[in-house]
């Protein structure tokens, strides 16, 4: 069983008795499809969710942390600031008014918000992945567990129960699916039919202006 502290979260998503949701943000491909950017937080996770394997908490951040991928060395794990701008609060809630429970779809959690702001998916349980590979778990409603480079209480790590848009506390020693992302976009890559029409459009600009020169 997999040791989250408030065991509370699966039988509500499960039932489907909490529903909450957020404006979805646009979420575009980059790098012929294996990065999507985040228009609305300006950051590029990596398309395959499941890229990092299940590993614990510290080995997740350095994997992370060490990561080459894309042509950017600058990767990391997603990470969790206090919804009140002060300290983390480890209580549960079900509106987002603390950063243990579900619907914490600010922009403080960046697993929370990719899941309600920018996929539109609700605490009913994960229906939307977009272009995403690897986040759902037919096995397990509940997963995969994500986790996060912010530390909980002593021995714990705040994790993502992507299931079912959960933010929990996970035993810092428990295998949990390490994602990467990093802040910033990354160049789209045009289609070659672009390219060669941008340089017939910049030969045809060429032309007209030597022609009038001369």
């Amino acid at each position: 069983m997999i040791p989250f502290k408030n065991k509370l979260l699966a039988t509500l998503a499960l039932t489907g008795l909490l529903i909450g949701g957020a404006a979805r943000a646009e979420l575009q491909l980059r790098a012929n499809g294996s990065m999507v950017y985040d228009t609305a937080t300006n950051l590029t996770w990596i398309t395959d969710a499941g890229l990092g394997g299940l590993r614990t908490q510290a080995d997740a951040m350095q994997w992370a942390a060490s990561l080459s991928f894309g042509g950017f060395d600058d990767w990391r794990l997603p990470t969790v600031l206090p919804v009140n701008g002060v300290s983390l609060q480890f209580d549960y809630a079900d509106d987002g008014s603390t950063d243990v429970g579900l619907n914490n779809a600010g922009r403080n959690s960046e697993l929370g918000n990719l899941y309600y702001a920018g996929l539109g998916n609700s605490a009913a349980g994960l229906r939307n992945t977009g272009s995403f590979s690897g986040l759902a778990d037919p096995r397990n409603a509940v997963g995969p567990v994500f986790w996060t480079g912010t530390a909980g209480e002593p021995g714990w790590g705040l994790a993502f129960f992507m299931g079912m848009g959960a933010q929990d506390q996970l035993a810092t020693d428990t295998l949990g699916q390490a994602w990467a992302v990093r802040v910033g976009d990354v160049a789209a890559v045009p289609e070659p039919g672009s390219v060669m029409l941008l340089l017939a459009g910049l030969a045809a600009v060429a032309g007209i202006a030597r022609r009038r020169s001369i």
